[in-house]
């Protein structure tokens, strides 16, 4: 019987409405994305020696983490929606990895803004940014600039000539 359980938890508890925090969805992003693991590792370095903080969990009462951490996640996105929008080109889109979430953000001046879960990530060919939520949250309200992504590895580009690209955004 507890091994039934221990399947079923692990069946269930991995799929992609539960990523937030979960240890088997990472393993499968890294494996696919290696710059995402480093990422993850440098924002716990960055979050330890105070360069950046954590998200505060204010849900309410009987909300789940998840449902929690994508609404805020949309918060920021909406929040970044207008200057992002207007500094892309026609048909041009910015999609952001966050590998603490295993989920994306793509931004777009015919679709707004987006949130792709992770069983949504196998659609996308190419990130324009890998980060992680808080990194992602550091930069755009806390005063972080991108150079200091980079140079923490709190950020990685898949193509080193977007990176003027991405510091038009930030």
């Amino acid at each position: 019987m507890r091994i039934f359980l221990a399947a079923l938890i692990l069946t269930f508890g991995t799929t992609a409405g539960s990523a937030c925090g979960n240890p088997l969805l990472w393993a499968m992003l890294f494996a696919k994305v290696p710059e995402a693991r480093i990422v993850y590792e440098a924002e716990l370095a960055a979050r330890a020696d105070g360069l950046i903080s954590a998200r505060v969990y204010n849900a309410r009462p009987g909300q789940a983490f998840h449902l929690w951490s994508k609404a805020w996640i949309m918060d920021l996105a909406r929040e970044m929606q207008p200057t992002v929008e207007s500094r892309l080109g026609r048909e041009q889109s910015l999609t952001i990895l966050l590998a603490d979430e295993v989920a994306a953000i793509r931004f777009s001046r015919d679709s707004g803004v987006e949130f792709v879960p992770a069983a949504g990530l196998g659609r996308i060919e190419h990130y324009d940014l890998i980060t992680s939520t808080n990194a992602l949250k550091s930069v755009w309200r806390d005063g972080l600039s991108f150079d200091e992504m980079l140079t923490f590895d709190l950020a990685r580009t898949q193509k080193n000539e977007s990176d003027q690209f991405l510091k038009a955004f930030f």
